[in-house]
């Protein structure tokens, strides 16, 4: 194969995912609008979009001090990973396999943990998640607001294993 066959082919295979970027681009906003629609407001979306401290890479790299797990009845799972020092939360990232509505509240209890201390996380409920959620009159959509208490759910997981944890030591 010629240098320029070897180019062409990669400029081929450059324009094939260019077009699955665009498709799934389209997706994206379509699945937008349609969350938007549903009474999603635009801090809640921008979460779901973004899916900030959603953990990339694996649990064993990110070097979690506790990991707490919650399985909500509709079956979506949340996974919280917190890195604690002297009772301050440092970092929390999140997995899940979960509906926008639980993405959207693990992402959020993530950034309300971030810096509070472990009797304060303790105090986090569905509605401080829903209430953080709020811009203008839009947070979830009420038939989401269950969603909310899965990642709480994990974190209730993570506080009880931490202070395990802590009596043992």
């Amino acid at each position: 194969m010629t240098e320029e066959n070897k180019i062409e082919k990669k400029l081929r295979e450059c324009e094939k995912k260019l077009g699955e970027m665009a498709r799934l681009k389209l997706v994206e906003q379509s699945v937008i609008a349609g969350l938007r629609e549903e009474g999603f407001s635009e801090k809640a979306l921008e979460l779901f979009r973004y899916r900030k401290n959603f953990l990339i890479g694996g649990p064993e790299e990110y070097e979690a001090d506790v990991v707490g797990s919650f399985t909500g009845s509709c079956g979506d799972r949340v996974d919280i990973y917190l890195k604690i020092e002297e009772n301050v939360i440092k970092d929390a990232k999140y997995t899940t396999n979960g509906c926008p509505g639980a993405v959207t509240s693990a992402s959020a209890v993530t950034l309300l943990l971030i810096g509070k201390r472990i009797d304060e996380a303790k105090n986090l409920n569905i509605k401080s998640v829903i209430e953080y959620l709020k811009k203008g009159q839009k947070s979830l959509p009420k038939h989401m607001y269950d969603c909310c208490g899965i990642p709480i759910g994990s974190l209730k997981d993570a506080v009880s294993k931490y202070e395990t944890k802590k009596r043992g030591n």
